[in-house]
C-alpha cells in the first residue's frame, strides 16, 4: 500500500516520475495525465505498453496522454501525436472491446479531428453507436457530447434529460448539462443545480475534476439566466 501512496512523486524540473520501481506503471501514468505532466505520462504509459502489452488500460490511458499532449503541442507536431493516438486507442479496444471510458477517448478523438488525419464527425456518430449498443444511456450521453459539438443545444439538452432521469448521479452528464448551460444560456437554474450536485459526488478518473466544475459553476453562478441568452445572441 505504501508504494501505492507514493507511486507518483514531482521531482526537480517539474517532471512527474515513479516514486520508486514497485509502482503500478498505469497508475503514474495516470495520475501524470491528470497532473498535466504529458511528457512524462507518455514515457511511463509507453514503458508500461512494452511491459504489458494486452493491458487495454494501459493502452487507453497512452492514448489520452497523446490526446492532451496533441491539444498542448505545436501545430508541425500534432499528425505524429494524432496518429499515436488513434493507435493507442484502437488497440486499447482490441484488447476490451467494452472499455467504455477508452471507447469515449476514441469518439472524442474523431470528433475533433479532421477526416483527412483519421477523424470525422461520421466516424464519432459510429463510435457513438457502438457506445449505446454496450450502454443504451452512456450512449445518450455520447450522442448529447456530438449534438454539442454541433452547437445543437435543443438535441443535447433532450439526450442529457433522458440520462439524467435514468440516472440521476451520473457524473459525467450532470456535468455536461451544468457547461452546456453555461455554453448555451439555458436551463440555468437546472445547469446550477447539476453542477452543485456533481461536487457532492465522487469524479471517475476520466471525469472533468471537482476543480473544473466548480469554475463551471462560479462562471454560470455569475451570469442570470436573461444576460446569458442575450450575450449567446449577440
Amino acid at each position: 500500500m505504501k508504494s501505492w501512496l507514493l507511486a507518483v512523486a514531482i521531482a526537480a524540473g517539474g517532471t512527474l516520475v515513479a516514486a520508486n520501481e514497485g509502482m503500478d506503471p498505469v497508475r503514474a501514468g495516470r495520475q501524470a495525465v491528470q497532473h498535466g505532466d504529458y511528457a512524462g505520462a507518455i514515457r511511463l504509459l509507453e514503458a508500461a505498453v512494452v511491459q504489458m502489452p494486452r493491458e487495454a488500460e494501459a493502452h487507453h490511458w497512452l492514448g489520452n496522454a497523446y490526446a492532451w499532449a496533441a491539444a498542448k503541442a505545436e501545430l508541425c507536431d500534432k499528425p505524429s501525436l494524432g496518429k499515436k493516438c488513434l493507435a493507442a486507442y484502437r488497440r486499447a479496444l482490441e484488447l476490451d472491446p467494452d472499455n467504455l471510458p477508452a471507447r469515449f477517448g476514441l469518439m472524442n478523438f474523431y470528433r475533433h479531428v479532421p477526416r483527412l488525419l483519421g477523424g470525422g464527425l461520421g466516424r464519432a456518430r459510429a463510435e457513438a453507436e457502438e457506445i449505446g449498443r454496450r450502454d443504451p444511456v452512456q450512449g445518450l450521453r455520447a450522442q448529447a457530447m456530438l449534438h454539442a459539438h454541433e452547437k445543437d443545444y435543443d438535441a443535447a439538452f433532450v439526450a442529457l434529460d433522458q440520462v439524467r432521469r435514468a440516472r440521476p448521479d451520473d457524473y459525467a452528464a450532470l456535468a455536461l448539462f451544468g457547461r452546456l448551460a453555461l455554453e448555451s444560456g439555458r436551463r440555468h437554474a437546472e445547469g446550477v443545480a447539476a453542477l452543485r450536485r456533481c461536487l457532492g459526488l465522487t469524479p471517475a478518473d476520466t471525469d472533468e475534476s471537482h476543480a473544473t466544475v466548480g469554475k463551471h459553476l462560479a462562471d454560470l453562478l455569475a451570469e442570470t439566466p436573461s444576460t446569458s441568452i442575450v450575450a449567446r445572441r449577440e
